[in-house]
């Protein structure tokens, strides 16, 4: 379905006073003034495609099949139903964040709206525990720990640990609220349960290619953060509608932070990594990349460009893909902004436009 609602387009906010320039003005790079093709702006609420008429539209396609939280614009958690975006919000200044895109999750916590003492079964694989609050969980059995909360909500309090295969036994003290145990390394948003386990499904957004994207070269900016991921999980993916010939921009976790890869029929053509220091889970970056024939360059954070001087460019391209692959390599993300310039951009632009 095409998002609407939480995606309302606004263009005022960011049109110049007075002027006649078309509404994808304040997006244009800044050395050659070169206009975007494409503009998602989650954080500002204003999403549109380049083009004469500076004609604003939704763009994006979101798929989820079950509910999901978010914080809203009061700074309260929020259960939105299937199939709507999620964009959050910061539970204290109140600012908007931007869209989440998450992996499937199951809270293995039940009744968490009424949480009591309770054993659960789990497998020895990494788990997260969450909960706000300044109540005390004491975990044994599968796992021995005893954690104690740093506040009520927004002030969640973590454990990431990894269990033996068997009964894990929760014992609750004091203030506790909205716990969430799930299989994982990091905490994704809150799934209120039943009487059950309950699974969150995964967020799947899309945009199809237009007039607006050039197949022979261009440049694409992403800014957000990572909350969680695995090797290869993806923030921007441009494909042919098969794995074996993409765009990608992926997270690298031996180096902690993105990495450029360019695939055509099952080969790799490019693959760079750029300067600069790594990045941790929850920390926003700013990721800007380039490519033409034999000519692929990423920056981060206004880091010195790094490039990949040998390689073809896929074809048959058709959909850009956000925080996740064709086959579903999907972390937890919170996207800012994505915004295309259907040019390959000088490395000083491309510089500029990460910083």
């Amino acid at each position: 379905m095409k998002l609407t609602c939480d995606f309302s387009v606004t263009s005022a906010p960011h049109r110049p006073t007075g002027s006649a320039a078309p509404w994808y003005a304040p997006w244009n790079s800044p050395i050659s003034n070169t206009a975007p093709g494409l503009v998602l702006d989650f954080a500002a609420g204003i999403y549109g495609i380049g083009g004469a008429s500076g004609t604003l539209q939704s763009t994006v396609a979101l798929t989820r099949s079950t509910d999901g939280t978010r914080t809203d614009a009061t700074g309260a958690i929020e259960v939105l139903g299937p199939n709507v975006a999620r964009i959050d919000h910061d539970a204290t200044t109140l600012a908007r964040l931007g869209l989440v895109l998450e992996t499937s999750r199951t809270n293995l916590f039940v009744q968490s709206a009424t949480p009591a003492t309770q054993t659960i079964t789990v497998a020895a694989v990494p788990h997260m525990l969450s909960f706000y609050g300044t109540g005390t969980i004491t975990l044994s059995g599968a796992h021995v720990a005893t954690v104690t909360g740093t506040g009520a909500y927004p002030a969640r309090t973590t454990l990431a640990f990894t269990p033996t295969a068997g009964a894990l036994t929760l014992t609750l003290s004091g203030s506790i609220t909205s716990p969430q145990l799930e299989e994982g390394d990091s905490a994704s948003h809150y799934i209120p349960t039943g009487a059950a386990a309950t699974a969150r499904a995964e967020d799947v957004a899309t945009v199809p290619l237009g007039s607006w994207f050039n197949p022979s070269q261009g440049t694409l900016v992403f800014s957000g953060s990572m909350e969680g991921a695995l090797a290869n999980d993806r923030m921007i993916e441009i494909d042919s509608g098969a794995s074996s010939t993409r765009f990608s921009i992926l997270w690298n976790s031996v180096l902690s932070k993105p990495q450029f890869q360019v695939w055509e029929a099952g080969a790799l053509q490019a693959a760079v990594a750029p300067a600069g220091n790594s990045i941790g889970f929850g920390t926003p970056f700013r990721a800007a990349i380039s490519y033409a024939l034999n000519d692929f360059a990423i920056s981060l954070n206004g880091s010195a460009v790094a490039t990949d001087t040998s390689g073809i460019l896929p074809t048959g391209l058709t959909t850009l893909r956000l925080g996740r692959s064709i086959w579903g390599a999907q972390g937890l993300m919170l996207a800012e902004s994505v915004t295309y310039y259907p040019a390959r951009l000088s490395d000083a632009e491309v510089q500029a436009l990460s910083t």
